[in-house]
């Protein structure tokens, strides 16, 4: 037998949850369910492009030593609060951090704290979600996305062809919500909020 093995790197990792969360936003279209790996799979490109973009050369940057002696990641509000950090980003000339809108900024907080989490520790209970503003908040994440993978300056290790593959995703993501009657007609509503 010849043995087979799977291989990541942290950036082919976020890559692969964005290529997944392009996948399922496609399926949103027509079914309401994979709004939830949507969810899961921006998260996940979204947590890993933010360790990408604030590793640097050196993984201890992104992770903490535990009691037991252990390294464990830096989480999701850390890494986020890293690449938003002047100083931490400041690893090349051409480096810059991440500035979020107050759209984006309410967005990740919307895709971290109500729903990724409650789907990933999912309480037993009867849960109804408008899914309205899915197509918005998704749009802002992969805003985000394409800074942190694309346009920080740092050491994010993409090849020429993922690098293509990132932007494409991103901009045909965008697209594909923008024309979304779910995000449309939330658009088109009087006083629509998020």
């Amino acid at each position: 037998m010849d043995e087979r093995y799977l291989t990541f790197t942290e950036e082919t990792n976020a890559l692969d949850y964005l290529e997944r969360a392009s996948r399922f936003i496609r399926h949103a279209a027509t079914d309401d369910t994979a709004w939830k790996w949507v969810i899961i799979a921006l998260h996940g490109s979204l947590y890993g492009f933010a360790i990408c973009a604030c590793k640097g050369t050196d993984h201890h940057n992104v992770t903490r030593a535990t009691k037991g002696g252990d390294r464990r990641l830096i989480s999701f509000g850390d890494a986020l609060k890293a690449c938003q950090d002047p100083q931490r980003m400041r690893m090349t000339v051409m480096s810059k951090p991440l500035v979020l809108s107050e759209d984006q900024r309410a967005a990740i907080k919307k895709i971290q704290e109500s729903f990724r989490n409650p789907f990933e520790h999912y309480i037993p209970m009867s849960w109804h979600i408008e899914i309205h503003g899915m197509p918005t908040l998704a749009i802002h994440c992969l805003e985000v996305i394409r800074f942190l993978a694309l346009e920080t300056g740092n050491y994010t290790m993409l090849s020429g062809e993922q690098f293509e593959r990132v932007q494409a995703l991103v901009s045909e993501s965008i697209s594909f919500l923008s024309a979304m009657p779910l995000h449309t007609e939330l658009k088109d509503a009087p006083h629509s909020t998020l």
